[in-house]
């Protein structure tokens, strides 16, 4: 599973943002905001040994991905449910088309 963010500089500061788990985090850098989002995202999940990858695919835009698919697909299963209070993950998919399921 992939999805979406976005980075931008904001003043003097690199903001990266996740809109569909609704995060965000900064670094001084653009490098260094892509970091922090790899860092988070490896906080938030707390699993052992879990590696987040962060491929920029444009010049404001990046992908998130991992080796291990299914910690992600149930964190964002997870998240989503704490921010909207559903539990229809399929019905999440659906509202955002930048997730990608994997084959």
């Amino acid at each position: 599973m992939m999805f979406s963010g976005r980075v931008y500089k904001d003043d003097k500061f690199w903001l990266a943002e996740i809109p569909i788990i609704d995060a965000m985090t900064q670094g001084n850098t653009r490098e260094h905001a892509l970091e922090m989002v790899a860092d988070m995202l490896e906080t938030m999940v707390n699993k052992k040994e879990l590696q987040v990858e962060i491929i920029s695919s444009s010049d404001d835009k990046f992908e998130i991905g991992s080796q291990d698919s299914n910690a992600l697909t149930a964190f964002l299963a997870q998240r989503k449910q704490e921010i909207t209070g559903s539990n229809d993950l399929e019905k999440e998919y659906t509202s955002y088309p930048m997730i990608q399921k994997a084959a």
